[in-house]
């Protein structure tokens, strides 16, 4: 999907989220799924002020997801409007670079340098499903809605790099919103979730330089 012209058109800007929103759905489910589960089951041995608010439900968990992917789709607009207006005020040889495998190494070159920073290490570890849960439930409606948005506020701080790549490389095709479906996944349920993003931030790293030599 090629970068949109300044002023940005809003058939474009339509078509982009609902792209987004498919794409993101079926990126974040593998992962929001175990959440979910644990969002209904956790009042089984809740608190009593937790039982007060009313405990956990289908209403208030679908509230909780609601809230999440409504946060991730308002960041996915953020993300391409912010991104549209930076190209367009680039060079027409920064734009066709990108476009390059040269480009695209740089591109993970960026990517790898989020994932081996403390703050993508922070965030993954305030998403683990349990974790959070107990950090951060809340009872009642409200309680949910605000759940939603803390656990998209940690989600996107994880996944924020991947998504611009997507968008910057113009490669939001099925192989690579796959492939990081697997890494965002990979990284929240594999018992050294600690060292997974390193462990793919040394793997972005060895393929944005492979991907510079060859161009």
């Amino acid at each position: 999907m090629g970068m949109p012209s300044v002023p940005i058109e809003a058939a474009s800007l339509i078509f982009f989220v609902a792209i987004w929103t498919i794409g993101m759905v079926a990126m974040m489910f593998p992962t929001a799924l175990p959440m979910l589960l644990m969002f209904l089951h956790v009042g089984r041995n809740a608190r009593d002020e937790i039982k007060r608010g009313g405990g956990p439900t289908v209403t208030k968990a679908l509230l909780f997801v609601a809230t999440y992917i409504g946060l991730w789709v308002g960041m996915g607009v953020v993300l391409y409007i912010l991104i549209a207006l930076v190209f367009s005020q680039l060079p027409l040889q920064v734009n066709l670079f990108i476009g390059t495998p040269a480009g695209l190494g740089v591109a993970l070159l960026l990517l790898a340098a989020y994932q081996l920073s403390p703050l993508k290490g922070e965030c993954l570890s305030r998403c683990h499903p349990t974790s959070f849960l107990y950090r951060y439930y809340r009872g009642g409606l409200g309680g949910s809605a605000l759940m939603g948005v803390d656990y998209a506020k940690y989600c996107i701080g994880c996944c924020w790099a991947m998504m611009a790549f997507l968008i910057v490389s113009a490669a939001m095709g099925v192989a690579w919103m796959a492939a990081f479906a697997g890494v965002i996944f990979i990284e929240r349920t594999f018992p050294l979730h600690q060292w997974m993003p390193r462990l793919f931030g040394l793997g972005f790293l060895i393929g944005g330089v492979a991907l510079i030599l060859e161009g």
